[in-house]
C-alpha cells in the first residue's frame, strides 16, 4: 500500500500517470488534502491512512518559499514558510507518537539553505532547522527520525520549473538527479543519523579581480566580519580574536571553498590571520595545510598533539619518577603542561644525568586556583625531598605552577637552587586565554565551558568547531557538556577510558580557569632560566623577550632561545639544547648568563 499526503490535488499529467501505474499493480493509493499544519488535519490524515493499514513511514516533503533579504522579511513571511515545515513536522511527530507505534521511518526534507546558508532564505533556513531539531529529539527518544539537507534537485520540482535545467548552477551546486537522490536516501535510511546532507558541487571558478588576478580575499573576509578598513586591524590577530563567530565562520569557509578552492576546518579558519589570508590570496607559497600548520593559536597550541599524552589515570600517583637515574644529585621536579600528564617529559628526563620526578594532575589535586595546586604539589615534593635546595621546572601551563611553587618555598624560608621555565611563564597561558576572559565571568560560564571543551575535543576528533558549539552550548551545565564530550571522543576512540576522558575534560577546564586568573602576589628572588621557543606565534611575541618575567622577578633571569616551536622544543635539536643548558646551569657554568 502507498499513502500519498499532499495539500493539493493531482496537478500534472505525470502525477496522474504514476498513480494510475501504481493502481494497475494492485496498490491502493489515497490522495488526501488534509492540512498537517494543524493538529486536527494531522489526526484526520493519520486516521485515513490507518484505515488502509498500519502506517510504516512518514515522508514529509512540503515547502513554501517566501524569499527576501532579512531586512525585508516580515513575521508573516516567517509564519508562511514555517507553517508547512515546522508546524507540519511537529504535528506529525506528536500524532504518530500516540497512535503509530509501528512506525519505521520518519523522514523530513530539509535544505542546504539551513546547513550551508543561502542569501535571501533566512526564513526558509530557520524552518528547515526547526525540522532537524525535531528529528534529533525523536532519535534521542528512541524513535525513527531523519532530516535530509538536500541541495538543488534535478529532473522535477521547483528548480526545473523556475530556474532553468539540470545544468543550472545554484549557490555553487548543480541539481542532483532523481536517481542519485534515491540512492543517497536509501543510504541515509540505513545510517541511523538524525541529520544528513546531500548536494552536488559545481566546478569551482576562481574569482578574478580587475587586474586579472584573484579578487582580494582579505577584503571578502573583512566584509564578512563587518570591517571597513582592513589596515586598521592587527595583521597578526586571528579571525577569532577579530570577532569571528560561528555563522561568520561558515560564510568564510564557503568563500574559501567556492572562490579559492581551499578546504579548511572551522578551527583552522578561526586561527587564520590577515597576513595568512594575504598569502593565500597571492599564492605566495602557502597552501591550506601550510596555513593550518603555521597558524596554530589559542589553546590548540598549548595542548599536546599526541592523544596518548592527553589523558591519564585520575587515580594514579601525583608524583612519579620519569627516569631511572639514581645518584647523589638533587632531583629535578617537572611540572606538567595543561593536559596534566608527564609523558611529555620522558625524552627530556632520559637525557638528563640526574633523578627526575614528574608532577601530574590526578583526582587528588585541588584545581580551584594555581596557589592551591602549587601548595599540594609542594607537599608531594617534600615526601621525596624534605629540605632544600630545590630544583624545579615547568613546561607551558606548568611554568606558572612551578613559579608559584618557588614563591611559596621562598615564603617558607626554603632555598630554591634553580627554576627552569620551558616555554612558559605566569603570563604565557594568560595570553592564550585572553579571548576567554570575558566569558569566564558570572553569567557567561556556559560560553567559557563550551569554548574550552571544544578545544579539548578537537585534540581527539576532526569535528568542526561550529558543530561542537551547537552540541555543547545549549546544555544545562558543565557536567552535561563533559558527558557529551566523552561520548563524542569515545565514539571514535573505543580504546579510551570514559572515566579518564571525563576527568581530563573537567580538569582541563578547571586548569584553564585557574591559569586565567593567576597573578603572582610576591616577587621571586631566586635564579630563573627561561627556555623559549624560537618559532613563536603573535601570542608569545606580545610578551616580550622574557615573557614578562621581569615584572615578577627580582633575581637574575637567563633567557635562551631554543630551536623549534612550542611543541617541538622537547624533541630533536631543541631537546639536546635544553639538556645542555640545564646541565650547565646546575654545574654553575658562567656561560648560562642571559643572552
Amino acid at each position: 500500500m502507498l499513502t500519498e499526503c499532499t495539500c493539493l490535488h493531482l496537478r500534472a499529467g505525470y502525477q496522474l500517470k504514476r498513480v494510475q501505474e501504481w493502481r494497475s499493480r494492485g496498490m491502493e493509493v489515497l490522495v488526501s488534502t488534509c492540512d498537517v499544519s494543524t493538529i486536527k488535519g494531522t489526526e484526520q490524515l493519520i486516521s485515513e491512512a490507518r484505515a488502509l493499514g498500519p502506517v510504516g513511514g512518514i515522508f514529509h516533503l512540503a515547502m513554501v518559499l517566501k524569499d527576501g533579504m532579512l531586512e525585508n522579511l516580515t513575521p508573516q513571511h516567517f509564519q508562511e514558510v514555517n507553517k508547512p515545515k515546522y508546524d507540519g513536522t511537529l504535528n506529525l511527530d506528536r500524532v504518530t507518537r500516540r497512535i503509530c507505534p509501528e512506525l519505521s521511518y520518519f523522514v523530513v526534507f530539509s535544505s542546504v539553505s539551513c546547513g550551508r546558508g543561502n542569501a535571501g532564505q533566512s526564513n526558509y533556513g530557520y524552518a528547515n532547522s526547526s525540522m532537524e531539531r525535531v528529528c534529533e529529539k525523536r532519535q534521542r527518544d528512541g524513535l525513527p527520525g531523519l532530516a535530509v539537507q538536500w541541495g538543488a534537485i534535478g529532473d522535477v520540482g521547483v528548480v526545473l520549473e523556475t530556474m532553468g535545467d539540470n545544468d543550472t548552477v545554484i549557490g555553487g551546486t548543480l541539481p542532483q538527479r532523481i536517481t542519485s537522490c534515491l540512492e543517497v536516501l536509501d543510504l541515509f535510511l540505513c545510517l541511523g543519523k538524525p541529520v544528513m546532507s546531500s548536494f552536488v558541487l559545481a566546478e569551482r571558478v576562481v574569482v578574478k579581480g580587475k587586474s586579472g588576478g584573484q579578487a582580494d580575499l582579505v577584503d571578502a573576509v573583512a566584509n564578512i566580519l563587518g570591517v571597513r578598513d582592513v589596515n586598521s586591524l592587527n595583521a597578526e590577530a586571528t579571525l577569532a580574536d577579530l570577532g569571528l563567530d560561528s555563522l561568520m565562520g561558515v560564510e568564510v569557509r564557503q568563500t574559501l571553498e567556492r572562490d579559492y578552492d581551499l578546504v579548511m576546518t572551522m578551527r583552522d579558519i578561526r586561527l587564520l590571520t590577515i597576513n595568512k589570508l594575504r598569502e593565500l590570496a597571492t599564492g605566495s607559497g602557502s597552501t591550506a595545510k601550510d596555513v593550518s600548520d603555521s597558524s596554530k593559536g589559542g589553546l590548540a597550541s598549548v595542548l599536546g598533539s599526541d592523544i596518548s599524552s592527553l589523558l591519564m589515570d585520575p587515580q594514579g600517583p601525583t608524583l612519579t619518577a620519569v627516569n631511572s637515574v639514581q645518584n647523589q644529585e638533587r632531583p629535578l621536579f617537572l611540572v606538567h603542561p595543561i593536559e596534566g600528564t608527564v609523558s611529555v617529559f620522558k625524552a627530556l628526563a632520559s637525557e638528563l644525568r640526574l633523578p627526575c620526578y614528574g608532577l601530574q594532575c590526578t583526582m587528588a589535586a585541588p584545581m580551584e586556583n594555581i596557589q592551591s595546586l602549587a601548595a599540594y604539589y609542594l607537599s608531594c615534593v617534600k615526601q621525596v625531598q624534605p629540605d632544600g635546595p630545590y630544583r624545579l621546572a615547568g613546561y607551558s601551563f606548568g611554568a606558572c605552577v612551578a613559579f608559584e611553587m618557588c614563591c611559596q618555598l621562598q615564603t617558607q624560608g626554603a632555598t630554591v637552587e634553580s627554576l627552569f621555565l620551558l616555554d612558559g611563564s605566569h603570563s604565557f597561558v594568560a595570553a592564550y586565554t585572553q579571548s576567554y576572559r570575558a566569558k569566564l565571568t558570572p553569567g557567561k560560564e556556559s560560553e567559557a565551558e563550551t569554548e574550552a571543551l571544544c578545544a579539548f575535543i578537537q585534540q581527539f576528533t576532526g569535528m568542526e568547531y561550529n558543530k561542537l558549539v551547537e552540541a555543547l552550548l545549549p546544555l544545562s551545565d558543565l557536567d552535561a557538556r563533559v558527558t557529551t564530550a566523552v561520548n563524542l571522543i569515545t565514539s571514535s576512540h573505543k580504546d579510551l577510558s570514559p572515566t579518564s576522558v571525563s576527568f581530563g575534560a573537567t580538569a582541563f577546564y578547571s586548569k584553564l580557569k585557574a591559569a586565567e586568573s593567576y597573578a603572582p602576589t610576591t616577587k621571586y628572588r631566586g635564579r630563573t632560566v627561561l627556555l623559549r621557543a624560537g618559532t613563536s606565534s603573535h601570542y608569545e611575541q606580545s610578551l616580550g623577550e622574557d615573557y614578562k618575567l621581569h615584572e615578577v622577578c627580582d633575581g637574575p633571569v637567563s633567557v635562551h632561545v631554543i630551536e623549534g616551536d612550542h611543541r617541538s622544543i622537547l624533541q630533536g635539536p631543541g631537546l639536546t639544547s635544553i639538556c645542555s643548558i640545564i646541565h650547565s646551569s646546575l654545574s654553575g657554568d658562567p656561560h648560562t648568563a642571559a643572552h
